[in-house]
């Protein structure tokens, strides 16, 4: 089609859309009677769709067939014949489909004959058919636009969505003024209309889209409302007409500042009426708008992206530092609020952002890998001297200046720092930190008190939150406040060095113990202050031995963890660890090691020492799936799987189950020691006695020491009962009921005393 004709067409689809339908007929009959239009099939549709619309198909009939006999194009107009047919009703989907494959046979295939024939397909329902049949129209004559708008109703049909809005999307690019309800359409026809004062096609382009939302949708948006009296204010006051001009658009501003008020208003409706307001109105009033977005609380980053971008771009530097400023109010954590305030005060002071913002990016590359001190601090003074409003660049070079020792130039850059980004939250925590440890503590705690560390905060921002208060009652001398502050820092990370120091020096000046063990440790001396010089353990260690000897437990503990530590997980230290736990709290203890697995202490010595703390909780089945995993880690030595085989028997033998695997990782326990002792022997027996080998049991028993522990006289007891002998059996028991019990083991084996003890069943029975 050569582009005189496509903008005839064009024009023509204009003037049916603005419901000129009787200019537009007119335009398409003179332009299928034309010689450049006669033969372009999508024309003759386009007027076989304007005849149905009108109802005139009968008359379009006669025309055709009156034009058939001299009709240079016989196939077209054939063609036509049967769409107008079919258009109208005149004759069964069935028959017009014959009718389009008689004429494919007979003049070869067309666009519009397999379009006839999908539509066809779609009236009787067989769409895959109708699909086939649009897809063959397009591959023939990729213009054939309809085609598309065919293959989207059968898909929204076949309950596709997205496959047919695809193809409607291609149909309404393509062919936009035969859709109405797209905003672009609408606007962009009236503006046409408008240029070429065509006043009244103006108004309808652009009142249509409202009617559509009414007819379609049952209401008409906001937005859209604002929209057209804007657009129809301005073609009244194009032609002349004061009145109804000012009528509109105060009309337009009462619908736009309700908007402003209701809360409930979404963001894209506002953005929409800024953008209207800049073209119709004033940018002043437009940025009431853009302001109230910006200070939303769930404004998302797109919008601002594109607020920032946009006033940027437009070089109105004022207007976007004044727009960001009221953000940041609102928004002090944003990184998009806070990226466009910056650029806007770099813009406003001269400073090449470019070049500015490549230096910042180098400056956190050398940040986060610890890169040439010396280069960190020329770019810092760099960057400073171009602009010395960055809180993040002062923030930077304090540290620098901190971690040099020269605290006087470092709190000059701090101040600077909190002064320009205050409501910022990682800023006012690293200020209160800088003030808590080198100025007044009562300062830090007020700057503390303006930010609350409720759970919508990030979790690193809460365990900072926290860290402070607790380092902050304890320089106050305030022990009791300040560590249970810090037991909900320590739920968050409990193996950090800082928190545990604190913790035991806290426990320290808590317990009841002599003054001597009072006394903080050297090591948490050198901790604290930062010094470099080697930690010597060996007093520290017999100290946290006295201690638990005082039953200073939850201390002991804390120490423990510390020593464990920075004894890079040794197993002696780990083994010494889990005996506190046992005694302060297993349970708690569980997290903590769970926690633990996540770092670079996870070995096979952690599932080991949750197994432990499981089987201390006697939930034996949890503790069982610990050992067993210890024992899939490819690097674990004889004397660690010793260990995991041996519990692992425990846990079936008290489980009442799997007797049989019992005894077999028991012996495989025993082979793999490096030494043997009771324990293996007594575990080994048990089992044995478990699945009825008394003989076995007793070989195994004869080779442990009788009075070396209860659990020991408790099986030569289930011995004795085994063989009958039940008086022997009570006579040992007997003095094992009358020890406290220390453990939920011990406890357990009490109970089974007690059980054997009274009901006087045999033994295999009872179980």
């Amino acid at each position: 089609m050569i582009r005189a004709v496509e903008q005839q067409l064009e024009e023509a689809n204009k003037l049916i859309f603005v419901k000129r339908y009787a200019d537009a007929e007119h335009l398409l009959t003179d332009l299928v009677a034309s010689e450049d239009g006669r033969d372009e099939a999508l024309i003759h549709f386009r007027r076989i769709e304007l005849a149905a619309m009108l109802k005139s198909l009968d008359k379009l009939r006669q025309q055709y067939t009156q034009l058939l006999p001299k009709a240079a194009n016989q196939a077209l107009i054939e063609t036509c014949l049967v769409t107008i047919q079919q258009q109208g009703d005149m004759i069964a989907p069935s028959e017009a489909a014959a009718q389009f494959q008689e004429l494919i046979r007979i003049h070869g295939a067309s666009a519009a004959a397999y379009y006839g024939i999908g539509y066809a397909m779609e009236q009787l329902g067989s769409f895959e058919r109708a699909i086939f049949n649009y897809q063959q129209a397009l591959n023939i004559d990729p213009n054939w636009v309809v085609a598309y708008f065919g293959l989207s109703q059968v898909h929204y049909q076949l309950g596709d969505d997205k496959k047919g809005d695809h193809f409607f999307y291609l149909f309404e690019r393509a062919a936009p003024y035969n859709v109405y309800g797209n905003f672009e359409t609408h606007r962009q026809l009236c503006q046409d209309f408008l240029q070429r004062e065509r006043f009244s096609d103006a108004e309808v382009a652009i009142q249509t889209l409202s009617t559509w939302w009414m007819e379609n949708k049952g209401s008409c948006p906001l937005e859209i409302q604002v929209y057209e009296l804007f657009a129809t204010a301005r073609i009244s006051e194009s032609q002349g007409e004061t009145a109804q001009s000012s009528d509109r658009r105060q009309r337009a501003h009462s619908l736009a500042d309700s908007a402003l008020v209701d809360e409930k208003v979404a963001e894209h409706v506002l953005y929409f009426i800024a953008k209207v307001l800049e073209d119709f109105d004033s940018l002043t009033r437009a940025c009431v708008f853009y302001e109230k977005i910006l200070r939303r609380k769930n404004a998302s980053s797109q919008v601002i992206q594109k607020i920032g971008s946009q006033f940027l771009a437009l070089g109105e530097f004022e207007i976007s530092k004044e727009l960001f400023t009221a953000a940041y109010q609102v928004h002090p954590e944003h990184s998009d609020v806070r990226f466009c305030l910056l650029v806007s005060h770099l813009k406003l002071a001269g400073v090449n952002v470019e070049e500015y913002l490549i230096g910042r990016e180098r400056l956190r590359q050398l940040v986060s890998g610890n890169g040439d001190k010396v280069e960190l601090l020329a770019l810092l003074h760099s960057l400073i001297a171009k602009f010395a409003g960055d809180s993040d660049v002062q923030g930077h070079i304090a540290d620098v200046y901190l971690k040099l020792g020269n605290i006087e130039r470092a709190g000059k850059h701090f101040d600077k720092m909190y002064q320009i980004d205050h409501l910022n939250r990682s800023t006012a925590l690293k200020y209160a930190n800088f003030v808590l440890h080198y100025r007044e503590a009562d300062q830090a705690n007020v700057i503390l008190d303006r930010i609350s560390a409720d759970a919508s905060l990030p979790s690193e921002d809460r365990a900072e939150i926290y860290w402070l208060k607790a380092s902050f009652y304890a320089r106050k001398k305030n022990f009791s406040e300040s560590l249970q502050i810090l037991r909900k820092v320590l739920k968050m990370d409990p193996w950090n060095v800082s928190y545990l120091v604190q913790e035991i020096i806290n426990l320290m000046n808590l317990a009841t113990m002599d003054a001597e063990q009072k006394k903080i440790d050297p090591v948490l001396s050198l901790i604290t202050s930062g010094d470099d010089s080697p930690l010597t353990w060996q007093e520290f260690d017999q100290k946290t031995d006295r201690i638990e000897q005082q039953h200073a437990y939850e201390l002991a503990y804390a120490r423990r963890k510390l020593r464990y530590l920075y004894a890079n997980g040794s197993d002696d230290t780990l083994q010494d660890l889990v005996r506190s736990a046992c005694r302060q709290d297993a349970a708690m203890a569980t997290y903590d090691f769970i926690k633990l697995l996540n770092t670079n202490f996870d070995s096979y010595s952690i599932c080991w020492a949750l197994g432990t703390l499981y089987k201390e909780l006697w939930q034996l089945e949890t503790a069982g799936v610990w050992f067993e995993q210890m024992l899939m880690y490819a690097q674990i030595p004889a004397a660690a799987k010793s260990r995991a085989y041996l519990e692992l028997a425990d846990c079936f033998i008290w489980q009442n189950r799997s007797f049989e695997k019992a005894v077999e990782y028991a012996k495989l326990s025993l082979d793999l020691a490096d030494k043997q002792d009771n324990r293996g022997n007594r575990t080994l027996a048990h089992a044995y006695l478990k699945i009825g080998q008394i003989r076995h049991a007793k070989q195994v028993l004869d080779h442990i020491d009788t009075d070396s522990d209860p659990e020991t006289r408790y099986l030569q007891g289930l011995l004795q009962y085994r063989n009958g002998a039940r008086e022997q059996a009570n006579r040992i028991w007997k003095p094992l009921l009358t020890l406290r019990s220390e453990s939920l083991r011990f406890h357990n084996i009490k109970q089974d005393i007690l059980r054997y003890y009274f009901d006087g069943a045999p033994y295999l029975k009872v179980n």
